[in-house]
């Protein structure tokens, strides 16, 4: 198992915004997550839980936020 610290970091534009989805792509995002995603709980992300309930970043984000969305749950739905 790996840990989401030793990933990779989101790929940026050559004028570090991050890359964005349409309504479809975010759709089909919240989908990906709600079904696969390991940290995903009820709206919150247990990744980013420090005693306090934290709403899902991608989940809410039209941006490619996630590293673990991006590099596992994305891989995983290509391949």
């Amino acid at each position: 198992m790996f840990h989401i610290k030793e990933l990779p970091p989101v790929e940026r534009r050559a004028d570090g915004s991050l890359y964005r989805m349409d309504a479809k792509q975010r759709r089909e995002a919240v989908r990906l997550i709600r079904e696969r995603c390991s940290y995903y709980d009820s709206g919150s992300c247990l990744y980013l839980d420090r005693g306090e309930e934290v709403a899902c970043p991608q989940s809410i984000s039209y941006s490619v936020c996630c590293k673990f969305f991006r590099h596992v749950l994305l891989k995983d739905e290509a391949g």
